[in-house]
């Protein structure tokens, strides 16, 4: 009886379930973006860990299940994966320049490279509260908000990870206040280059699902007037305006008002 394929390779199964490629090649590095994980000793070590089929080791299956297999590997560097043909299917129809997306909470391994994608955003972003370099998180602060997350489990940061490269993010900020625990805020944030390609639709849907899944009855947004393409993301999917906060916001000395948003997802 084969054995149940390990939770830290869900992420890559879910990756490779997505994927429409004929081949795809990852870094080590993206491949531990898409798990959250690093990847065990083996891996960069042995051959065999890349090549094995078989149980009692199940890491494989994260590939084998979507009909891909292992086509080359350089150790330490990168992995090709090529995927097998079905009868019925046109390979030609793939897209080689695809690019294969997954969305996962936020996981103790990323705490560095989250902390670098927020300040890239800051620095391309006119709609954010903050520059780049003035909060001076750190992974430990980092991680220790995730550890208090994990109590509460109504707080959340949800990764938009593609071709295993880390895109944006959702942050789910639920209350502690015992009447107000039914409501969290969102924020999204997305690097400039993946800008129009879905991935804050994603983010927004993802969000909703995950406030479904903990308790979160009703979620708001706090948009800047101005910050046109947010307010019409979020107005798709049902968001409606509560009320207007004038001046909120200033910026090189210039004024901006602040729409507040808000939908009922239970």
């Amino acid at each position: 009886m084969s054995k149940k394929m390990e939770k830290k390779y869900i992420p890559l199964a879910e990756f490779f379930q997505n994927a429409t490629q004929s081949e795809i090649t990852l870094t080590y590095e993206a491949i531990e973006n898409i798990m959250g994980q690093a990847l065990p000793n083996a891996a960069y070590l042995n051959l065999s860990w890349w090549k094995k089929t078989k149980p009692p080791l199940t890491h494989y299956q994260s590939w084998f299940n979507a009909n891909y297999h292992v086509m080359d590997v350089q150790l330490g560097q990168s992995v090709t994966f090529s995927r097998l043909k079905q009868t019925g299917i046109d390979e030609n129809d793939a897209d080689e320049n695809t690019q294969t997306s997954i969305i996962r909470p936020i996981e103790t391994e990323d705490a560095r490279s989250f902390i670098r994608l927020q300040e890239q955003i800051y620095a391309q972003s006119e709609f954010e509260y903050y520059e780049p370099n003035v909060q001076h998180l750190t992974v430990q602060i980092i991680r220790k908000q995730m550890a208090e997350w994990r109590k509460f489990k109504q707080q959340t940061i949800l990764l938009c990870i593609v071709n295993g490269e880390f895109a944006g993010y959702s942050r789910i900020t639920g209350y502690k206040e015992q009447r107000l625990q039914h409501g969290a805020t969102i924020r999204i944030g997305v690097l400039k280059k993946y800008a129009n390609n879905g991935i804050g639709t994603a983010l927004v849907e993802s969000s909703i699902k995950w406030s479904q899944q903990n308790d979160i009855e009703r979620l708001e947004a706090i948009i800047m007037a101005h910050n046109t393409k947010a307010i019409s993301l979020f107005e798709k999917h049902g968001f409606t305006v509560e009320g207007k906060k004038v001046h909120s916001v200033k910026i090189d000395n210039e004024y901006y008002d602040e729409f507040i948003y808000s939908k009922l997802v239970r």
